[in-house]
């Protein structure tokens, strides 16, 4: 067996024992299953989509026989399968026609753009299915977000009975209710595209990288995905749960579009002496406070009228 496949195997492995140990300590659940999906990452992108493959396969393995088949089958759709599929995307390349006659062609590698457009259309898709599997609508959603505000959640979050009172619970399950299905699609898309990210980050320092890392700054959608987030978000206003998996759609393409965003501000700030100020002050106020990721999703879909980018290369050629 080549190496590719014992890397694959032992990736798997880490992930699926990161899992595992985000089910029993609880106090870490949240950032065990944020880094399970590195062990993949690394495997696929520092030794190739088989290796990947193999990971996914072999984390699902070790789930089911740990925890039962339907775990393992979880694992498989949420974790293994779409990070192999991801891997792969990334490693595709191809020779262009060497119409000029020279010696010399450059590798084109798979646009990191409709990377992130698969990333918005998977993690709006695995919404759907959790929102079809549990047969939830809008209703059933806030009378389950009742029950735990009333129960062992709302006990452990206001132990003194002072904030959560009859009419604000109403108010925060109906509020969480229509935004649940988009804090699972932002969620999932956001620990997949950083974790890639760290990914090609470790290999790229330990040589292992199988193509040049791209820079978000080059980062341009596809038109199709602005078509997406317009359709999804007219379904998000439909009734039932039509309207949730439109959310959920729709929390997954402003992603997209916040990426644009970030890309359009690294391109502008370029050569800039407060760039890093700037890049900082823009981070920062996305992990604290999420609103300014709205204003950067705008940025990032009147891109593609306003060329800022292009003006900003322009002024710094200058």
């Amino acid at each position: 067996m080549s190496r590719q496949y014992f890397i694959g195997l032992g990736a798997g492995v880490i992930t699926a024992t990161l899992v595992g140990a985000a089910a029993v300590a609880q106090a870490l659940a949240a950032f065990l299953l944020y880094i399970a999906p590195l062990p993949l990452c690394l495997a696929g992108l520092g030794w190739g989509s088989r290796s990947g493959l193999v990971a996914a396969l072999a984390g699902a393995i070790v789930v089911s026989l740990t925890f039962g088949p339907m775990a393992g089958i979880v694992f498989l759709l949420f974790l293994g399968l779409p990070f192999a599929f991801f891997c792969h995307l990334l490693l595709l390349s191809r020779a262009p026609d060497n119409t000029e006659g020279t010696n010399a062609i450059a590798v084109e590698w798979y646009p990191v753009s409709r990377l992130v457009g698969w990333s918005a259309v998977i993690a709006g898709g695995l919404a759907a299915f959790v929102i079809v599997a549990l047969g939830f609508d809008e209703t059933a959603l806030r009378e389950t977000i009742t029950a735990e505000l009333q129960g062992a959640t709302g006990a452990a979050l206001d132990p003194e009975g002072q904030l959560l009172t009859p009419e604000n619970i109403e108010t925060l399950s109906a509020t969480f209710a229509m935004i649940m299905p988009a804090i699972f699609s932002v969620g999932w898309m956001t620990t997949a595209l950083l974790n890639l990210w760290i990914g090609g980050m470790i290999v790229e320092a330990s040589g292992r990288a199988l193509r040049p890392w791209p820079k978000l700054e080059a980062l341009e959608l596809p038109n199709a995905v602005f078509f997406a987030l317009a359709g999804s978000l007219a379904a998000s206003f439909l009734p039932g749960s039509l309207g949730l998996i439109g959310t959920a759609f729709a929390g997954a393409f402003l992603v997209a579009f916040v990426l644009q965003g970030l890309a359009v501000i690294h391109a502008a700030t370029r050569g800039m002496s407060l760039r890093a100020l700037i890049l900082g002050a823009v981070y920062l106020g996305i992990f604290l406070f999420g609103w300014p990721a709205i204003v950067v999703a705008i940025l990032g879909v009147a891109e593609p009228m306003l060329n800022l980018r292009g003006r900003a290369a322009r002024n710094l050629n200058e």
